[in-house]
């Protein structure tokens, strides 16, 4: 990867760097008190972390000292692929400062933990995107639409009695957390594993958790930040282990409408929140622009890119008559880390069946099956089954003969949800 002399790359060291990366999150506004500056410290002490140090850039330093403009921060955890978790890697914050933008600092260092994240056996990758386009240039596609919701919690359509539920804070996170693991996995779910992490996005933020025991195990909770007397509420994290669990949470949701006039959520994965409410439509009109507004948002906030293409296809199982194609895939991530040693080019042709017993295998010559060409970005899209081919050969450049497209429209299984904020 080409390098300006000017900078330099290289792990992130928590003693060298922290007072610099503290600085970023301030201007970037991510941070705005001691609380966030000391809950960073907690945040970066888990995975894996590359910095861009510009040379002379440093103001509390002496004149000519160096000083860290551009961080990413990696962790890993599982995606469920179909039945089966793969390993993971999140891309968790990308930061870059005032003064060091323009310099493509954060593609290369996120090509670079992608790289690193490979090397330890990550077979996929997601980040959280703060807008569209910029992460296609190192092989992301755009994930699934997510469902949020701003509603009246009077309005939930649950009779369920709750209980008087336990006060949680931030020093709950180990329990919370294993809450979070236990809930049922579905296509696409994510799970990160990682205590500390959610330790200090849970300090960073005025919030407060309620939750349900059995015995010494925290079964179900839910965390809110609130604003105000009246709300909105914003729920956060909600962890259960089952229906019933998630039925409670949200009873007790619902208990709170008699003060609270605004919950805002993402959907739970199980779920149809709109089936949910009474009257949603009448519910969004009048409180159209208000302070307590409710509305129904559809958007896709996250993104996704293979890094293992023969582990994701192994991952799928499908039932129909067996499919095989002849694939070019092209990855972007290749020339941008060409001079890094131990990176395979995942560019190539391949020859890939689809059946109970799917393979991906590197194409030894020509080839009779019909060809599939796409980038990398747009085979993450495929397999995962965020669009089907036939939308991705019009949105995306998936190029295929009509009768293969139409065949892999019956392969894969849509809507992949993570169920976990990243």
């Amino acid at each position: 990867m080409a390098q300006d002399a000017n900078i330099e790359i290289r792990d992130f060291d928590m003693d060298k760097d922290m007072t610099a990366l503290q600085r970023i999150w301030r201007e970037i506004g991510w941070s705005d008190s001691e609380r966030v500056d000391q809950a960073m410290t907690t945040f970066y002490s888990e995975g894996s972390c590359s910095v861009a140090v510009i040379k002379g850039t440093a103001q509390d330093r002496p004149v000519g000292s160096d000083s860290v403009e551009c961080a990413v921060h990696a962790i890993s955890g599982t995606k469920r692929l179909e039945e089966t978790d793969l390993p993971l890697c999140v891309i968790a914050a990308v930061t870059t400062s005032r003064v060091a933008r323009g310099l493509s600092l954060a593609q290369k260092l996120t090509a670079r933990e992608l790289a690193k994240a490979r090397d330890r056996g990550a077979a996929v990758a997601v980040l959280g995107m703060f807008d569209q386009g910029f992460y296609d240039k190192v092989g992301f596609g755009t994930g699934a639409y997510m469902n949020e919701f701003r509603f009246d919690p009077s309005t939930l359509k649950v009779d369920l009695q709750p209980r008087a539920p336990k006060r949680l804070s931030p020093d709950d996170f180990e329990s919370m957390l294993a809450a979070l693991i236990a809930r049922p996995r579905l296509h696409g779910a994510v799970v990160i594993q990682h205590p500390k992490c959610l330790q200090a996005e849970l300090a960073m933020e005025d919030g407060f958790g309620l939750g349900y025991y059995t015995n010494d195990r925290l079964t179900h909770f839910v965390w809110m930040v609130p604003k105000g007397e009246h709300g909105p509420y914003k729920v956060k994290w909600m962890g259960y282990e089952d229906g019933h669990g998630l039925l409670e949470l949200l009873a007790l949701l619902k208990s709170l409408g008699d003060q609270v006039y605004s919950v805002h959520m993402v959907e739970p994965p199980h779920v149809q929140l709109q089936s949910m409410l009474k009257r949603p439509f009448r519910g969004q009109a009048i409180a159209e622009e208000g302070n307590y507004s409710a509305e129904q948002n559809t958007c896709a906030w996250y993104q996704l890119r293979v890094l293992d293409p023969p582990a994701c296809v192994q991952a799928l199982s499908y039932q129909g008559p067996e499919l095989s194609f002849h694939l070019r895939l092209q990855d972007p991530l290749d020339s941008l880390l060409a001079s890094d040693q131990g990176w395979q080019p995942i560019s190539g042709s391949y020859e890939v069946t689809l059946g109970q017993h799917s393979s991906f295998v590197t194409a030894t010559g020509e080839s009779a099956q019909p060809v599939l060409s796409c980038s990398v970005n747009t085979f993450s899209r495929l397999i995962w089954g965020v669009a089907p081919a036939s939308s991705l050969a019009i949105s995306d450049g998936l190029q295929g003969p009509p009768e293969l497209l139409t065949a892999l429209d019956r392969v894969f299984r849509p809507n992949p949800n993570p169920g976990w904020d990243f």
